[in-house]
């Protein structure tokens, strides 16, 4: 039976979120829902998570791409759809969850994009990274979609067309019963989006038996803080032993890591697993990158690193913007990172691959071919895993991670747990 669908901007967030869903909807496919090549795979879908590549698009763009992902999503069977939002509020959000809203004929959502085990909380209305406003984090910066205002019900009002509204935590304090009253209330009064603050994870949980036994017709829009909420209250005990995977791809060389983000955590776990040893890194310019794919110094890097992963693992990295510089298009980055990822394996197979930063990894991907992925586990917090369905590297195993999440030891972690 085909249960949850997840709808995300990016790739990334795709992943992280749909697999806190696969206890629920198993087997679970990572699918670009710009193919159009359909939601049937072999075996059967569980679940899905369907990502967009829509982060980046002005507002009625964004929804003129998510109406027909959404529709195909319903056609599809799926009994409940859950819209996945950056919880650094990234991208175009009222304008994406009104267009699911529009596909599945709902006519409320339940808004609450905090993560507080990755240090996003909403407190008094303020959506804050490690207790600082998010407008006054490096999201401000983001070199895609910079966010502009804390406020959260504000924020979603940007590019929302229908009336928001923000309910605190102390509502949520007074038990689930008052809390449904509150809600019920605003949704008398015309409002279709209600916002909630989230400071922990209990905050996550009153808000998810909201939606499973109070509005269950209301679309629950979040981050994978909220979808682990709505799985631990849902999901049925365990009946007996875990599915298991589909047969994996034969070892090749090292594990290949593809850092693509722009995010400065994402840098410094990089620097810091190559600190650790046993990583080459190979550092690529934007320049060079965006230029043609047969320079000189792009072909040096590639016979570098393909030497390199033929016996070790290899991390493909970009340099930080130097100050004053002007940033290189992210999506010409994102294809030229791709390409030259699908040039070095084809010289040399990698044992896996890691994806971080939601466009390279979707760029890479569509270079290689994949019509999906099939989601197996969570590595770490905020770290999905799974293996390439379909194509020319179908069984090669796939880890993706969002830039921003995750402690300087993370990928270091995450490595102890693929070696």
């Amino acid at each position: 039976m085909r249960g949850w669908a997840v709808i995300a901007d990016d790739l990334t967030g795709a992943a992280d979120t749909g697999i806190q869903f696969l206890p629920l909807a198993s087997p679970l496919y990572l699918v670009d829902g710009r193919r159009g090549d359909g939601l049937d795979f072999d075996p059967e879908p569980g679940g899905v998570a369907v990502y967009t590549g829509t982060r980046a698009l002005p507002a009625r763009r964004s929804a003129a791409v998510l109406l027909p992902v959404a529709r195909a999503v319903a056609r599809a069977g799926f009994r409940r759809v859950y819209k996945k939002i950056d919880s650094a509020l990234r991208g175009p959000i009222g304008a994406e969850i009104e267009a699911v809203l529009e596909a599945l004929g709902a006519q409320a959502s339940l808004i609450a994009p905090a993560f507080p085990a990755q240090g996003r909380t909403t407190e008094d209305g303020i959506h804050r990274l490690h207790g600082r406003p998010i407008a006054a984090t490096e999201m401000a910066r983001d070199p895609v979609f910079p966010v502009r205002e804390s406020r959260l019900a504000a924020w979603i009002a940007h590019t929302a067309a229908k009336p928001v509204a923000h309910l605190s935590w102390r509502v949520l304090a007074e038990g689930e019963e008052a809390a449904a009253r509150a809600v019920a209330r605003l949704l008398g009064e015309g409002v279709v989006h209600v916002c909630f603050d989230a400071l922990e994870e209990r905050h996550l949980e009153a808000i998810a038996r909201l939606f499973l036994n109070r509005f269950p017709e209301a679309l629950p829009c979040g981050s994978a803080g909220l979808a682990a909420a709505i799985v631990r209250l849902a999901a049925p005990r365990p009946s007996g032993p875990p599915e298991a995977p589909p047969p994996s791809r034969p070892p090749g060389g090292g594990f290949l890591w593809v850092c693509g983000s722009a995010s400065e955590r994402l840098r410094a776990q990089a620097e810091r697993l190559c600190e650790a040893g046993g990583v080459h890194g190979e550092t690529l310019s934007a320049a060079a990158l965006c230029g043609p794919p047969d320079a000189a110094g792009v072909q040096a890097a590639l016979e570098r690193a393909a030497e390199r992963l033929a016996r070790m693992d290899v991390l493909l990295r970009l340099p930080p913007p130097a100050a004053g510089q002007e940033r290189a298009d992210p999506a010409a980055l994102a294809e030229g990172l791709s390409r030259f990822v699908a040039a070095l394996v084809a010289r040399v197979p990698p044992r896996g691959l890691f994806l971080s930063g939601g466009d390279t990894a979707a760029a890479v991907l569509e270079r290689l071919e994949a019509r999906a992925v099939r989601l197996e586990r969570e590595l770490v917090l905020g770290v999905a895993s799974g293996r390439i369905a379909g194509g020319g590297w179908d069984g090669l195993a796939v880890v993706t991670k969002a830039g921003s999440f995750g402690s300087p030891e993370t990928l270091l972690e995450v490595r102890r747990r693929v070696s």
